[in-house]
C-alpha cells in the first residue's frame, strides 16, 4: 500500500519539473555509422559523474545516439522522479534488476541497443505505459509482463522472439502490440503481420481458452504576423466609389493604386476578392503556413503503418515537433524542419518574387538544380534531398535547365518505352510530346549520377506527387484570373512531369486555391452550397487534360471521397500517387472542425503522409486563415526557417500591395 499511495504523490512542484537532454543529433551518415557500430567520438561512453553521485529532480532524460553500454544501479534512486527515458540508439546489453524502481516511469524508449533480455523487477513498473523494446535481440520476455497495471503501448518488434507471453492477452489496457520481424510460433507470425488488432485478439482467445478471465480493473490566443508594411492595396469598400477620378482610374489600371504599379506588380484589380485587404491577407498567410506546417506534421508518421502511427503518437491531441520518431525516414531532416514538398514550394515562391510577379520555367528549373546541388545555403543546408523519383531523374539531365519541359518529356518516355518493357500508345506519346515540347535534337544524356536519399512510392514512374505538392501556391499570383492560373500551373508542372495526371492534379489545386481566395466560399469553417461548385470548376478545366477514360474515372472518384479513412493513404505501390495529395485537399475544402484535428487525422493515416499534409495544410490554413493555426506548430518550425520565410512572405505581400 505505501508503494502505491507514493505513486500517486506529485514528486515535486509543476515549476520544479525539468528536463535533461543528452542525445545527440547525428547527420545521415552518421546515422547510417552509428546503426553499424562506429560510433562519433563525441559519443557518451557512460552517464556523467554528478547524475550517479547526487539526488536530482529530472523528470525527463534523454540520452539517445550515444555508446552507454551499461546504466548504474543506482540510477533510480538518483532520479527518483523520471517519468520519460530515452535510451534509444545506444549499446545497451542488459538493464540492472533496480531498473524496477524507477516507479513514477511512464515512457521508456530503449529501441536498437543489444538487450537480450529484461530484468524479473521491469513488471514492477506500475506506472509504465508506453515501451519501444525494437531492434534488440531479445528472446524471451517476463511471462507476467502483460499483468503490468498501465501498459498500453509495447513495440518488440525486430527482435528473437519465440513466443509472446499469454498474459497479454488479458491485459485490459494494452491496445498496440507491435511484434513484427520476430521468430515468432505463437502467435503464428502470418497473425502478427495482420497488424496489432489481429495480435492482441488472439492473445486474449488464447489466454480465455486456457483459464478464465480476470474481472476487470476499474477504469489559444490569435497569431499574429511580424509585417513590414510597404505600398497598400485598399480594401473593396472605399469612400465614394462611384467619383469620375476612380471610375477612371478601374477604368484604365483595373487597380486602386496605380502610382506604386511598378513595386506591386501583382496586386489584384479592384473587387477582385470579396475579402477585404486584411482577410485576404490572412488567408494567403494561412495558406503559406498551413502547407509548411502540414510537412512538418506529416513527416513524423511519414511510411508508417496504422500501428506505428498508433504507437509513437496515438496519446497525442497535438503532435509535439520534438516528439518526433528519430530513424531512418525522419533523420535527414531536423526535427521543426520541413522536407523538399515545401523547400520546392518556396521556390516557386522565390522564382515568383525574383521576375517581379512572372511565372517562368526557365527560372524555376536553374533554382530547382541548384537547390538540388546545395540546398538553400543561408540555412545551413549543403545539398537538397529530393523525395520524387521523378524530379531526381529529371533534373539530372544535361540540358534540364535549358529545356525543362523537354527533359521531363524525354524522361517520361525513356522510362515507358524502354525500362518498363512495354510501348506507349500513340494518343498518350503525342500526349507526352505535346506537353513537353520535345525536339529530336535533345541531348537525353545525365549530368551525373542519380542521388536519392528518400524516394517517392509510387507503381508507375513519373505519376508521383512531386509537382502536385507545390501547385498551391501557384493559385495566389493573378488569383482573379482563372485562366491565366491555370496557364502558370502548367508551365510549373511540367518543368518535371510530363504526365497528365500529374497536369490535371496541379490545375486541379491551383484552381482551387484561386477561387478561395476570390471569396467564392462564404465561410472558411462551415460547408456550403459553394463548396460543389468550386470543386465543379477545377475538376471541369483538370479533366480536360486526361484523354484515357480510365484516367478520367479515377481521377473523378478521388474527389468523391468523404472522409479520411477512404483516402487510402497506405494503398500499396500507390501511396505517393499524385492523386491522393488531391483527395487531401478535397478533403480539407470539406472538413466540418478545425485545423489542428484535420492536420493529426491525415497525418495519423501514415502512407506518404507530409506530401498528403502539405498539400491539405495549405487548403485548410487557406480555410482557417494564419490567425487562427495552432501557435505551437508555428513556434515549433525552426527560427532560422521561421525568419527566412518570413522574410519572403513579406516580400510577396508588399508585390500584392496588401497591408
Amino acid at each position: 500500500m505505501g508503494n502505491i499511495e507514493a505513486h500517486d504523490f506529485a514528486p515535486v512542484r509543476p515549476d520544479e519539473r525539468k528536463e535533461l537532454n543528452l542525445s545527440r543529433k547525428p547527420t545521415y551518415k552518421q546515422y547510417l555509422k552509428h546503426l553499424n557500430g562506429d560510433v562519433h567520438e563525441a559519443c557518451l561512453r557512460e552517464l556523467p559523474y554528478s547524475l550517479r553521485d547526487s539526488i536530482s529532480l529530472y523528470e525527463i532524460m534523454k540520452v539517445a545516439f550515444n555508446a552507454l553500454t551499461e546504466l548504474p544501479p543506482e540510477l533510480p534512486l538518483r532520479l527518483p522522479h523520471l517519468r520519460h527515458l530515452d535510451l534509444s540508439y545506444n549499446q545497451l546489453e542488459e538493464l540492472p534488476c533496480s531498473f524496477g524502481l524507477l516507479f513514477h516511469l511512464q515512457t521508456l524508449l530503449i529501441q536498437h541497443n543489444r538487450l537480450h533480455a529484461l530484468p524479473d523487477t521491469f513488471t514492477r513498473l506500475v506506472k509504465l505505459e508506453k515501451v519501444d523494446l525494437s531492434h534488440n535481440s531479445i528472446r524471451e520476455l517476463p511471462d507476467d509482463l502483460g499483468e503490468m497495471e498501465n501498459l498500453q503501448s509495447l513495440n518488440v518488434a525486430h527482435n528473437k522472439l519465440k513466443h509472446l507471453p499469454l498474459s497479454l492477452g488479458n491485459s485490459s489496457k494494452l491496445k498496440l502490440l507491435l511484434a513484427g520481424k520476430n521468430r515468432l510460433d505463437s502467435p503464428p507470425q502470418s497473425v502478427v503481420d495482420e497488424g496489432s488488432a489481429s495480435t492482441v485478439q488472439y492473445l486474449h482467445k488464447q489466454f480465455m481458452a486456457h483459464q478464465d478471465r480476470n474481472p476487470p480493473r476499474p477504469l489559444t490566443p490569435l497569431n499574429e504576423f511580424p509585417r513590414c508594411r510597404s505600398n497598400q492595396l485598399h480594401s473593396p469598400v472605399v469612400s465614394n466609389p462611384h467619383t469620375a477620378h476612380m471610375q477612371y482610374i478601374q477604368e484604365q489600371t483595373h487597380t486602386t493604386n496605380t502610382p506604386m504599379r511598378i513595386k506591386t506588380p501583382l496586386m489584384p484589380p479592384f473587387e477582385s476578392s470579396s475579402f477585404d485587404a486584411m482577410e485576404l491577407r490572412d488567408r494567403i498567410l494561412g495558406l503559406i503556413y498551413g502547407a509548411a506546417v502540414g510537412d512538418v506534421v506529416g513527416l513524423a508518421t511519414r511510411w508508417m503503418t496504422a500501428d506505428q502511427c498508433q504507437f509513437h503518437y496515438g496519446h497525442c491531441e497535438m503532435l509535439d515537433f520534438d516528439d518526433t520518431v528519430q530513424d531512418q525516414h525522419r533523420i535527414p531532416w531536423r526535427q521543426g524542419d520541413w522536407t523538399s514538398n515545401f523547400d520546392v514550394f518556396m521556390l516557386v515562391l522565390d522564382s515568383l518574387i525574383n521576375w517581379a510577379g512572372v511565372v517562368d520555367e526557365l527560372d524555376f528549373a536553374k533554382r530547382l538544380s541548384a537547390w538540388n546541388d546545395h540546398g538553400f545555403l543561408e540555412l545551413g543546408d549543403t545539398s537538397g534531398i529530393l523525395i520524387s523519383s521523378t524530379i531526381t531523374q529529371v533534373v539530372a539531365e544535361r540540358k534540364f535547365t535549358k529545356g525543362p519541359h523537354n527533359a521531363a518529356g524525354t524522361v517520361l518516355q525513356r522510362h515507358r518505352t524502354t525500362e518498363n518493357g512495354s510501348i506507349v500508345s500513340d494518343a498518350e506519346t503525342e500526349s507526352i510530346r505535346s506537353n513537353s515540347s520535345m525536339t529530336s535534337s535533345l541531348d537525353s544524356s545525365c549530368s551525373g549520377p542519380i542521388r536519392v536519399q528518400e524516394t517517392s512510392s509510387c507503381l508507375e514512374f513519373g505519376t508521383d506527387n512531386g509537382a502536385v505538392t507545390r501547385a498551391a501556391v501557384l493559385g495566389i499570383p493573378s488569383f482573379h484570373d482563372l485562366a491565366e492560373v491555370e496557364e502558370n500551373s502548367v508551365r510549373i508542372c511540367r518543368a518535371t512531369h510530363a504526365d497528365p495526371r500529374c497536369l490535371a492534379s496541379c490545375v486541379f489545386v491551383s484552381l482551387l486555391v484561386a477561387s478561395m481566395l476570390q471569396g467564392k466560399l462564404s465561410s472558411s469553417n462551415t460547408l456550403s452550397s459553394d463548396v460543389a461548385s468550386v470543386i465543379e470548376t477545377a475538376k471541369e478545366r483538370a479533366e480536360s487534360y486526361l484523354s484515357d477514360p480510365k484516367h478520367k474515372e479515377r481521377f473523378s472518384q478521388c474527389l468523391k471521397v468523404d472522409s479520411i479513412a477512404g483516402l487510402g493513404a497506405r494503398e500499396k505501390e500507390e501511396m505517393s500517387h499524385t492523386f491522393k495529395p488531391v483527395t487531401a485537399a478535397v478533403l480539407a475544402l470539406q472538413w466540418n472542425g478545425n485545423f489542428r484535428d484535420f492536420l493529426m487525422q491525415l497525418a495519423m493515416e501514415g502512407g506518404d503522409s507530409n506530401s498528403n499534409c502539405c498539400v491539405g495544410g495549405a487548403i485548410m490554413g487557406l480555410r482557417t486563415g494564419y490567425k487562427r493555426l495552432p501557435a505551437a506548430w508555428i513556434q515549433g518550425l525552426r527560427a532560422k526557417q521561421l525568419t527566412w520565410l518570413n522574410l519572403r512572405i513579406n516580400h510577396l505581400l508588399d508585390m500584392m500591395g496588401l497591408p
